[in-house]
């Protein structure tokens, strides 16, 4: 495992605040034990002393990132063991449960759910199934609402249907007069009702024939409402493998000493590759001179087509992307035999996201990565320029450094548009990114966007006592001219505040100092802070383990 050098920091208590989270010193304690070592014997281990190894052990210390990962080694652990990352992802999904309005009314002590996931997880993780079902059935009957919305303003707008609908009160004025004149009469001569009757049985027949062209009308082409996303699948999928695929870092590993000729892996490496070992044939296009596409690939003709308009950064990606689509599809085609992706557009877009991890291992060989992150201190700009990457793939191929006993420091990576939609969603820090809905307006993510290409760093205070640092920057893609449509979309990635001593953007922060930390949530309906002025949504009922703040 890479070493780290770094000191125990010099730190005051643990809150009480703190303490809410699930706490790291016992785990340690509780996993020394269970390996017979003194505490002693793992203090030598980790460079620390044995005093400083006991507070840690009782919560009285905070532990850097560095120091984590030392004390992880000498018990043999990944620090994800020691951390309880996915124990803290659950616990997020039971305090999102939480907020619902459906349990308003219900006393729900999230103090206690640490406690009750060490004695019956099973129970908790099915009742976060259950949630989870729950918000897939409300998404499919508000889709359903904006639906019948939809059918209505079209009802409202267009002529023929306004004609129709017309034709239809008509016709049910009239059997509902002849109804009651059938009911209210009794003297009528039997001539007279064959009359109303048979009045009423023809208008009942255009009536339904009316009604099944109509409803024939609204229902071609309304498109499905049905179903749960294909994008929330493909996240399940990587959050189910913890965002790391070493088959998939091995075919890279693989294929990388056939194509690196220059030791540099450059895009004229990898369209050369594929040129002579896959008989591919590559067209540079300019703008404008074909598809709107900045990249298409004809598997029948073999031809893939890159506009000269791409960074090379993002060309280099999509041809190394069409490499693991050639060379890794058996790999990928594993990881889809899953009852997680219950769709072929599930499939297909969990395809596409794999063969990208496959790009990204084979541009960023997982070693290299993760000694220069140390190294660097996790600046993204200079690795960057050691990889010849963009900033949002870096921060990307960070978040995949989880390989046990190899372990970078556990990060949350978020994307989202300047609408504040969210695109692309992992979290091993702990920090729960919110699935529904936007996240909360005071996170670094919305304010890089009012200084464009520029680093944005924070601490934030969650109300579960959680501190995480934040680092975020726009990023901006365009395949085109002056004239040509541009994504803007901001890109953050961080870390929990334990870890934050190894990132260069925790440097001139205090760490120690509460009032340096802005008090966030995680979306409005989730976060109990009443006094809140970027409140856009009304809160839920605030559960036990909330506190207020500004």
């Amino acid at each position: 495992m890479t070493r780290i050098p770094a000191s125990p920091p010099a730190a005051p208590p643990v809150s009480a605040a703190d303490r809410k989270a699930p706490l790291i010193g016992h785990r340690i304690r509780s996993s020394r034990r269970a390996r017979g070592m003194t505490q002693v014997a793992l203090a030598e281990a980790a460079g620390i002393s044995p005093a400083y190894l006991n507070m840690i052990e009782h919560n009285k210390r905070p532990i850097a990132g560095a120091l984590l990962l030392r004390l992880a080694e000498a018990l043999g652990l990944p620090s994800s063991d020691l951390t309880g990352q996915e124990e803290s992802r659950m616990l997020s999904q039971l305090r999102a449960a939480a907020a619902e309005p459906l349990f308003r009314d219900h006393d729900l002590d999230l103090d206690a759910m640490p406690a009750v996931m060490g004695v019956a997880p099973d129970l908790l993780r099915a009742f976060a199934t259950l949630h989870a079902a729950y918000r897939r059935n409300e998404e499919k009957v508000h889709a359903l609402s904006e639906h019948v919305e939809a059918l209505s303003e079209r009802v409202s707008q267009d002529p023929y249907l306004a004609q129709t609908s017309h034709r239809i009160l008509t016709h049910i004025t009239s059997i509902r007069s002849f109804a009651e004149i059938l009911r209210d009469y009794g003297d009528l001569d039997e001539t007279e009702r064959q009359t109303f009757v048979q009045t009423l049985v023809g208008d009942s027949r255009q009536l339904t024939e009316i009604a099944t062209e109509m409803f024939s009308f609204l229902t071609s082409g309304s498109g499905d409402t049905a179903g749960s996303s294909p994008a929330q699948e493909v996240d399940e999928l990587f959050y189910e493998h913890g965002n790391h695929f070493p088959a998939l870092e091995d075919a890279a590993d693989a294929s990388r000493g056939d194509i690196d000729r220059s030791g540099g892996l450059l895009l004229a490496d990898l369209l050369r590759h594929l040129e002579e070992r896959h008989g591919v044939t590559v067209r540079r296009v300019v703008p404008g001179a074909a598809a709107a596409a900045p990249a298409a690939w004809d598997p029948e003709s073999r031809a893939l087509q890159l506009s000269r308009a791409l960074p090379t950064a993002t060309a280099r990606f999509l041809t190394a992307r069409l490499v693991g689509r050639l060379e890794a599809a058996d790999v990928v085609d594993r990881h889809l035999d899953t009852g997680l992706l219950t769709t072929e557009d599930a499939r297909d877009q969990a395809r596409e996201a794999l063969a990208g991890y496959y790009a990204a291992a084979l541009m960023f060989p997982y070693d290299a990565v993760l000694e220069a992150a140390f190294e660097l201190r996790y600046d993204v700009e200079l690795l960057q320029q050691r990889f010849a990457a963009s900033w949002e793939q870096m921060c990307q191929r960070l978040t995949t450094l989880r390989r046990p006993g190899q372990e970078g420091i556990p990060l949350h990576f978020l994307r989202t548009d300047i609408a504040g939609n969210i695109s692309k969603r992992f979290s091993a820090s702990g920090l729960q990114l919110p699935r529904y809905g936007g996240a909360c307006p005071r996170w670094a993510i919305h304010e890089a966007l009012l200084t464009p290409g520029r680093v944005t760093t924070q601490l934030v205070a969650l109300p579960d006592g959680g501190s995480y640092l934040l680092v975020a920057r726009t990023v901006e893609k365009t395949t085109g001219g002056y004239r040509a449509p541009r994504s803007v979309y901001s890109v953050m990635i961080g870390c929990d505040t334990a870890f934050a001593p190894s990132m260069v953007y925790c440097d001139g922060q205090a760490l120690g100092d509460a009032a340096s930390q802005v008090p966030v949530g995680v979306s409005c309906r989730q976060c109990p802070r009443e006094d809140c002025r970027q409140r856009a949504q009304p809160a839920a009922t605030p559960p036990q383990w909330a506190t207020t703040g500004g």
